[in-house]
């Protein structure tokens, strides 16, 4: 979430995160994305799973997550309301409150809630670099990444 002042990488690290969201989704099935957070220079993901995602192979979902980000997609963000967005993405994590969602479309690759800043070319990210990832709970783990120029 932004907190209202913008960091520097913020837009970065939040499109390689919906990069790194959909590449776990395709690995582990049951895979539900929960919390993310950005710091100045990385981000954290935590997701739930019943694989052990410490076992994963972090080199090849790192080159996974960077194929995708050199394909230079466009990243779209509209703002629709409620009832035409929950067509399209999964409303599940956004409050009942909020009549007006924004959908971060990476083209072609995927598309989700989110109102936080992106980029808008994928090619814009830079390096993607997973930094870890450690076990936070009962099926949880947390990825910590960042990006180079």
């Amino acid at each position: 979430m932004n907190s209202g002042t913008l960091k520097p990488n913020e837009g970065r690290l939040q499109t390689a995160e919906h990069i790194l969201c959909k590449v776990l989704e395709g690995r582990a099935n049951d895979a539900v994305m929960g919390i993310s957070k950005f710091k100045e220079d990385s981000g954290l993901l935590e997701i739930t799973t019943a694989a052990d995602a410490r076992t994963f192979d972090l080199g090849a979902l790192q080159d996974e997550v960077n194929a995708v980000i050199s394909k230079g997609l466009p990243v779209h963000k509209t703002v629709k309301k409620r009832e035409d967005a929950e067509k399209e993405v999964d409303l599940r994590k956004v409050p009942q409150s909020v009549t007006e969602v924004m959908i971060v479309d990476i083209e072609r690759f995927d598309k989700r809630p989110c109102r936080d800043p992106h980029v808008g070319n994928t090619s814009q990210i830079g390096k993607f670099v997973i930094r870890g990832v450690e076990k936070a709970g009962s099926n949880r783990y947390r990825f910590t990444f960042k990006v180079e120029f």
